[in-house]
């Protein structure tokens, strides 16, 4: 698979992050702050509702491996999630006003399973696309594809975010329902350009002499496997832990303006893109993807040490390095672990095995933010200042890292090649190593 190719296909990435902007972030503001639904409904609504979605990832991707669309194993599943996730995106306005009109049981109820099929939609196509990189790439060519892809999410991201911000300047229910349309517009442009070709169709035969309860065995039965379950559940919990406490903090503890803690983003942003450029690009071909994770957890752990090191000492002059520290660590971590995630995966199983890992991730990101809150206010409750249960919280977060790199340590890809290959000769549908 060539570097065009691999470009190509990451503009279905670059529409996705630009998607979550216009979902967890366009929208969750307006119907907070516009339409003035309480925060609590908003939040089971739109990160409920999204993150709960990540359930049908195992099933799903057991689903892909082993039924094909005209011979297609991967594109038409995320043709289909496209479809239906840009098609809730232009409704979605008129689902949050006639939400605010009355927020009874009975309409949060049917708005919560309305945004949940955006949940299951989104997961849908975004397991079939990891699935897709993984059937097209080999083991050495996964971490620039890797890099590559994560940096186009970024610029999605990033994008999306300026265009938006530029385009809904002054509040308008039309004006938000015209950025949807647009906006579902090019990304259904966008994902057709990705997809055109990248998947041949094949006529092969496929054994379905497992069913998914006895691949999702054949997966536990791997202590590499569980290992790598349990890395990525720690690793990203700890790391995301910061995300909404980031900016309370440089507010309530130094008295930053909003407009100065909005920039931390920016911070993060600009260590996170170099670093996956680079890391993907260079550095994984020349030290390996748990090498280069390890570091990326090592740097991360110094920031949040460094952040915590603020707390304590009410000193806000390394702020900012420390957020390029931590964007640099999250970089070298999340591409390393993704072209491993993608190594760790059995030819005829890899929707299965792509779908688990997605589910953790998803397990890990919902509860951090949670708790995150929670551990601060303990530690306000215990005496603390603000400064110290803050930088409490960020040690926390370093300890987590800190458990996570043990673990990684321990996880080798050969020997998760060994664990499974018992199992794949007595079922013909899970070769892959032979």
């Amino acid at each position: 698979m060539n570097n065009l190719q691999i470009l190509r296909l990451g503009l279905f990435q670059m529409t996705a992050g630009g998607l979550s902007v216009l979902f967890l972030g366009v929208l969750n503001r307006i119907m907070r702050v516009e339409l003035e639904i309480d925060l609590l409904i908003v939040s089971l609504l739109i990160g409920g509702g999204h993150y709960m979605g990540a359930l049908v990832a195992i099933p799903f991707g057991h689903f892909s491996d082993t039924n094909r669309i005209y011979g297609y194993r991967r594109t038409y599943y995320i043709v289909i999630g496209m479809l239906i996730t840009t098609t809730i995106l232009i409704l979605s306005p008129h689902v949050a006003i006639w939400t605010a009109t009355d927020p009874n049981f009975t309409r949060v109820s049917i708005a919560f399973i309305f945004f949940l099929f955006e949940g299951i939609s989104t997961f849908l196509a975004g397991t079939a696309y990891l699935a897709l990189i993984a059937d097209l790439t080999q083991s050495k060519n996964r971490g620039p594809a890797a890099g590559l892809v994560w940096t186009l999410l970024m610029f999605g991201i990033i994008s999306t975010g300026i265009a938006a911000a530029s385009f809904m300047n002054i509040y308008s229910f039309e004006k938000l329902v015209t950025l949807f349309i647009i906006s579902a517009a090019i990304a259904i442009g966008f994902s057709t350009i990705a997809l055109w070709k990248q998947e041949k169709p094949s006529s092969q035969e496929i054994n379905r002499t497992s069913n998914l309860s006895e691949a999702v065995k054949t997966m536990l039965k791997s202590k590499t496997a569980r290992r790598f379950a349990i890395f990525l559940l720690i690793s990203m919990f700890s790391f995301f832990m910061q995300d909404v406490i980031l900016e309370p903090f440089g507010g309530e503890v130094f008295g930053l303006s909003a407009s100065t803690t909005t920039r931390f983003n920016s911070y993060m942003g600009i260590g996170l893109v170099s670093a996956m450029i680079i890391g993907g690009t260079y550095l994984i071909p020349r030290f390996g993807k748990r090498k280069i994770a390890t570091i990326g957890c090592s740097i991360i752990v110094i920031g949040f040490s460094a952040l915590a090191f603020s707390g304590f000492t009410g000193n806000s002059q390394n702020i900012n390095e420390a957020l390029i520290l931590l964007g640099i660590g999250a970089g070298l971590f999340t591409i390393g672990s993704i072209a491993l995630m993608m190594d760790l995966t059995a030819d005829q199983h890899i929707g299965l095995y792509i779908g688990a890992w997605t589910l953790v991730q998803a397990l890990a990101k919902g509860p951090a933010s949670i708790l995150s809150g929670a551990f601060q206010q303990m530690f306000v409750s215990f005496g603390f200042s603000s400064g110290q249960s803050y930088g409490s919280v960020f040690l926390i977060e370093a300890t987590g890292v800190l458990v996570a790199i043990y673990i990684l340590n321990g996880i080798k890809v050969d020997n998760f090649k060994k664990e499974i290959q018992p199992v794949l000769r007595t079922n013909p549908l899970r070769t892959g190593f032979e």
